[in-house]
């Protein structure tokens, strides 16, 4: 069996997306960033988050595996205790 590491903070967002970045940073978080608008396969990788999680919107966050959604739903995740809840792996 293989077993792949990913980074428990993903996010996909591009170079003008900030807010999911900052609450992050205002978290000492350090997501795994994916620049949708500089990275070659961009369009692709948008086509397969479409494909996984219905939307082609940036930016889309996964924490450990779970999607969180966009930078609103991020935002309702950190104030109702969720976010903490999904980064505590112990």
């Amino acid at each position: 069996m293989m077993c792949i590491m990913l980074p428990s903070i993903f996010l996909a967002s591009s170079s003008y997306c900030v807010v999911a970045k900052s609450v992050f940073n205002r978290l000492n978080e350090q997501p795994y960033v994916v620049e949708l608008d500089h990275h070659e396969d961009g369009g692709r990788i948008q086509e397969v988050l479409f494909d996984r999680v219905g939307r082609r919107t940036v930016p889309q966050i996964f924490v450990n595996g779970q999607h969180i959604g966009g930078a609103d739903d991020l935002d309702v995740a950190v104030k109702s205790g969720a976010l903490e809840g999904l980064l505590c792996t112990c």
